[in-house]
């Protein structure tokens, strides 16, 4: 009976090469070279590996799992595979995050008061008092130490601090908000300054707060009306009061519209959004806000790539 592995070279080739950019081409990639020998040649083959997709959340998988310096994600950043040296740069947040915790540096690096923070955390990072995890995460990061590489014989060893730099200057905006505490104690933990007020986790910090006002922006400006709409709608069923209750995606625009409103003499909010006037003005005010959050956003990229070359490199 015929298998798969009997097919022509050149038609497997192909069949890898589509499988790997898939959506889930990491993950299947993973799972065909672990349940059949003859597939284990692709997972030497560099032109594979640079192509592999590695679109995937941190909070939706078990980052101990990717804790293998012969494992793939490793095997495809060394090949040249930039999505992969992105997710490679999430996991060593993550571990520099976790010796954080387990080797008890809070008093050096004082967490926030946020619960919220905790929480991410909690969600993320386990099994920071189990010894021999913490052995697997800190002999994990010690393989992408600049000592080690420096001393190792393979061309295409990564260097940890490296990889975050290229985080930082290609991460949209979903990575600052997924990463948003991991980057901040993550980051903190490779610098050789331990000075509480730094530069750069201040610059981390300013560039999280404006991915999330981007965030919300961006959605009031992609549906302008249906939230104009849905903010009369609440003011005509609440006291003048409940405007202020405004929240999710709304609170930007409420905060512009109290904030034209004061600027108008005190214009009343449900008059105001009743003037077409206003109305398209409040539209304007919206994407001009957008435009420079975004260039808000590259000049805080740029000061934190900088700062992260004096106090990291």
């Amino acid at each position: 009976m015929a298998t798969f592995t009997d097919l022509p070279c050149t038609l497997v080739y192909y069949i890898i090469f589509l499988l790997v950019q898939s959506s889930g081409g990491a993950a299947d990639f993973a799972r065909i070279i672990s349940v059949c020998r003859d597939f284990h040649l692709y997972a030497e083959d560099g032109s594979v590996l640079r192509v592999v997709d590695f679109n995937m959340k941190m909070k939706s998988v078990k980052f101990y799992n990717f804790l293998n310096v012969k494992g793939l994600l490793v095997k495809c950043s060394e090949a040249g595979n930039v999505a992969a040296q992105h997710v490679l740069a999430k996991v060593i947040l993550l571990s520099s995050t976790h010796l954080l915790l387990s080797e008890g540096k809070r008093k050096v690096f004082p967490f926030s008061d946020d619960p919220c923070d905790g929480l991410k955390l909690k969600r993320l990072i386990r099994d920071t008092n189990v010894p021999a995890q913490n052995s697997k995460v800190s002999s994990f990061m010690s393989y992408f130490s600049p000592l080690q590489v420096h001393t190792s014989d393979s061309p295409t060893r990564l260097v940890h601090h490296q990889l975050v730099k290229r985080f930082l200057i290609n991460a949209n905006l979903d990575d600052l908000i997924e990463m948003d505490i991991l980057l901040r104690y993550g980051i903190r933990y490779l610098m050789s300054d331990t000075r509480e007020n730094s530069t750069l986790i201040y610059c981390i910090t300013k560039m999280v707060s404006l991915a999330c006002y981007i965030g919300y922006l961006a959605k009031v400006n992609e549906s302008f009306s249906d939230c104009l709409r849905w903010v009369r709608e609440f003011l005509e069923v609440h006291s003048d009061r409940g405007f202020y209750k405004v929240s999710g995606k709304y609170t930007c625009l409420r905060h512009l519209v109290v904030r034209k409103c004061i600027m108008t003499a005190g214009l009343d909010s449900r008059e105001a959004l009743r003037d077409e006037n206003f109305v398209e003005a409040l539209r304007q005010e919206v994407s001009d806000k957008l435009g420079q959050s975004y260039i808000g956003l590259s000049e805080m990229r740029a000061a934190a790539v900088d700062h992260f070359e004096n106090e990291v490199e």
